[in-house]
């Protein structure tokens, strides 16, 4: 893949993937190491966390034999806000550059639950989490582009985001939880997101992008018994883990995307998403909204940027 799809080599880089345990994620993060990336893992579940850090440490070491601990865990449950500050901080405070973030980590879930925050499960893990933890390491990301000309965002999506609008009046799901509605609507939250994200940070050198990676065999979706049976009898159309994050390695190292900003892609082909997704109205209205979950605020003078103190 290095060949075709032009990667860099990443020797020096710091890169951090959530939900970097298992399937794209953990696909992901191996091909990261591959290119010489010291890799940060993101992970809920600690004893899963250890398992795939030794195995991706394994393979960072087989590709660069002087790579020795160049695989960092860190633990956080992306669904209590809590966590993602914390977790913020500690990178911030751990690390002195970040080029790439990989914001993969999501839930597909068969009923409605909530966070302990108080909020829909699946909007706080798959939109939330990302638009905060982004927020909380911009100023490392900045610094980062600031020194080598670059630093990227990218965020996994889903073409799910094609069968559904927000609704603003119910981001929480508190009228009637509908699972597909549900994750469609965090999936089109991400690439809101990320067209306000890419605006805000023009001439800053940090990129933002989104992804579908395809349909992937992945721990995704064991969130529901439903799906999760429905899910079996289409394996053979799925994916494998490794072929699913071609497209987020693509975005993450690809030359050919220096300077990219602010685009959809479908694996590693630039495309068109619904058009609910160009609504810029609404992206900078779910930027308010986010912060108003989440808790923060920006000041006035600060309104049209990211500068806002979290």
């Amino acid at each position: 893949m290095e060949d075709r799809y032009n990667l860099k080599d990443l020797e020096g880089a710091v890169c951090i993937v959530t939900g970097a345990n298992s399937g794209i994620g953990k696909a992901t993060a191996k091909g990261l190491a591959r290119l010489g990336a010291r890799l940060v893992m993101v992970c809920r579940n600690q004893e899963r966390g250890r398992d795939a850090q030794a195995e991706i440490q394994a393979v960072a070491e087989r590709a660069r034999p002087s790579h020795t601990d160049t695989v960092d865990l860190h633990l956080a449950d992306l669904g209590v806000q809590e966590e993602v500050f914390s977790l913020g901080e500690t990178l911030r405070a751990e690390y002195d550059r970040l080029d790439v973030l990989v914001n993969n980590a999501g839930v597909l879930l068969g009923s409605r639950e909530e966070t302990p925050d108080g909020i829909e499960k699946t909007f706080a893990v798959n939109h939330l989490a990302p638009f905060l933890l982004t927020h909380l390491l911009l100023p490392l990301l900045k610094e980062t582009a600031g020194r080598t000309g670059e630093a990227r965002v990218v965020t996994v999506s889903s073409e799910a985001h094609r069968s559904v609008s927000l609704n603003f009046d119910d981001l929480n799901a508190e009228s009637g939880y509908n699972a597909l509605r549900a994750y469609g609507q965090s999936k089109l939250a991400n690439i809101l997101f990320t067209h306000e994200l890419a605006r805000r940070l023009r001439d800053t050198g940090v990129t933002a992008n989104c992804v579908h990676p395809g349909v992937v065999a992945t721990n995704l979706w064991r969130g529901s018994d439903w799906f999760s049976r429905l899910a079996r009898l289409f394996t053979w159309f799925y994916k494998d883990p490794e072929d699913g994050a071609s497209g987020v390695l693509y975005l993450a190292s690809s030359e050919d995307l220096d300077g990219v900003t602010g685009q959809y892609f479908d694996g590693t082909e630039a495309v068109n998403p619904s058009p609910d997704a160009y609504d810029e109205k609404a992206a900078a209205r779910l930027w308010r909204e986010s912060l108003d979950f989440l808790g923060l605020e920006v000041p006035a003078e600060e309104d049209d940027t990211v500068e806002g103190s979290p």
